[in-house]
């Protein structure tokens, strides 16, 4: 605190004594000849002026002694600011790092994350963001850095992923050739979260990438968030590029695997959602998740068609969170079509129904579950997007949507703080018209099991090992099965 010049607070206390003097006096003298120049008067006169110059005059003194002791007071102010100032104690520096305060932060910062939790998910823990200046925005970044080592059993199609539909079956190229190994960093993860206060609520912003891109090399970037997020105590607005509101993340299983198990719907793409908060009760809420996302068709088509959508992908749901457990009811509605040069179309609806949830138990366990069922909606299945199951034509030239289902469940066992397991299983199926026009090579149905040991050895890293098995049947019936030993080196700067 800047003290006061004393040029404000006035001359010292003895020189105010002496100008009330001066002043007192110089009022006498003024006021003498006026009483001289009147001695003419009557006595009676002359009585009565002097009375009321002497009235006038204690008056005057009367103002003259408060103004006194209005600059005594001022001037004991003045003096003891440096003596409160010397006396405070000094106050530290406030630190960079800061923590959001809010109900949510205050629960992750005690929640128990498993070893194996998969890194760079979920929102990140309250700890660790820093103030950028002035401005009211706070910035969270992490980085995590990751190599997987694998051994298999026989070919995979995809070497850095364990994808039970690229295991040959018997009979095709590359069936049962034998162990091989392969090492990935893909996995690591670049991330920054910003969030500032609003009028309007919590503002998010939040960037991800990591390296499973379609680009050539052994690192080729892939852009995962990219999305904006108002979030208040009436709804969140999200705008941006995210997972598929029809995806709940909260119920993927602790894998060491990237990938994860065959049957769960998982998409990323461009989408607007909206989500209202229904109902609350405690720490319990019911929301209202409704997405609108860009379609992505994924079609078998004939030579000469190209594949479109007139309409968004749309996403309706129902989510019931409590502090321990959650379930979600998603809905998906497609819209799917081809053309051809000369104008030719062909369409048909794809939908979709999926129920997830999970819950603690005991301490440090966790069961999550899923089961999805519908028509056109294969590009959200982990095992099978990208193969054109959506639809495809039959023999009289119509597009038709192909009916699949799926369903998995996980368990994750905390041995201690820093020790714990994850099992995981899923099934996958299809099942085309028997008169579809596609390749009688494509799976018909998967399974996928993992079970695995994760060692949080320090606050920021994590080693662990991961069994993996997956059994690929094609529309023809042959099989083929695939194992997998995978252990992975994690370094999670600020999670």
């Amino acid at each position: 605190m800047h003290k006061r010049s004393r040029d404000l607070s006035g001359p010292s206390l003895p020189t105010r004594h002496w100008l009330v003097s001066l002043a007192f006096a110089l009022l006498t003298c003024m006021a003498a000849p006026a009483a001289l120049a009147q001695s003419t008067d009557s006595s009676a006169d002359l009585k009565a002026e002097i009375a009321q110059m002497r009235q006038q005059m204690q008056a005057q003194q009367q103002v003259m002694q408060k103004m006194q002791q209005r600059l005594d007071e001022l001037e004991a102010k003045e003096a003891a600011k440096p003596q409160a100032t010397a006396q405070a104690p000094s106050q530290p520096a406030k630190p960079p790092v800061v923590t959001p305060t809010s109900e949510l932060a205050a629960a992750k910062a005690t929640e128990y994350h498993p070893p194996s939790a998969p890194a760079g998910v979920s929102e990140p823990l309250p700890g660790g963001y820093v103030r950028l200046g002035d401005t009211g925005n706070l910035l969270k970044v992490d980085l995590v850095a990751q190599v997987d080592a694998m051994a298999d059993n026989t070919y995979m199609g995809a070497q850095d992923l364990f994808v039970p539909s690229s295991i040959p079956v018997r009979g095709a190229p590359f069936y049962a050739t034998g162990w091989r190994s392969n090492m990935s960093a893909k996995q690591s993860v670049f991330r920054m979260d910003f969030r500032r206060d609003t009028d309007y609520g919590t503002l998010k912003i939040v960037y991800k990438n990591n390296f499973f891109g379609s680009g050539t090399g052994d690192m080729p970037y892939n852009l995962q968030y990219f999305y904006g997020e108002l979030d208040n105590e009436h709804f969140t607005l999200l705008a941006g590029y995210n997972i598929s509101a029809f995806t709940d993340i909260d119920v993927f299983p602790n894998t060491l695997d990237y990938e994860g198990p065959n049957s769960f719907t998982f998409k990323y793409g461009p989408q607007i959602r909206f989500s209202p908060i229904l109902f609350k009760h405690g720490d319990s809420l019911l929301t209202l998740p409704l997405s609108m996302e860009k379609p992505n068709a994924d079609i078998t088509t004939i030579e000469g068609f190209n594949t479109y959508s007139r309409r968004p992908d749309f996403v309706f749901g129902l989510r019931w969170e409590a502090p321990s457990w959650h379930i979600q009811w998603a809905n998906l509605w497609r819209d799917l079509r081809v053309e051809s040069a000369t104008a030719r179309t062909r369409g048909t609806n794809g939908y979709a129904t999926q129920l997830t949830g999970t819950t603690k138990l005991f301490e440090r366990d966790s069961v999550q579950g899923w089961v999805s069922n519908g028509r056109g909606y294969a590009n959200f299945l982990q095992d099978i997007s990208g193969l054109g199951l959506d639809a495809a034509f039959n023999t009289q030239g119509d597009l038709r949507g192909i009916r699949a289902r799926g369903w998995g469940a996980g368990y994750t066992h905390g041995w201690s703080s820093d020790l714990s397991s994850s099992l995981s299983y899923g099934y996958l199926r299809i099942s085309p018209q028997s008169n579809l026009l596609i390749d009688q090579t494509l799976p018909k149905s998967t399974k996928f099991g993992s079970l695995n040991l994760a060692w949080q050895f320090s606050e920021r890293a994590m080693v662990g090992i991961e069994y993996l098995w997956g059994q690929n049947i094609d529309l023809t019936d042959a099989r083929g099965q695939g194992q997998r030993i995978q252990t992975t080196l994690r370094y999670d700067l600020n999670p």
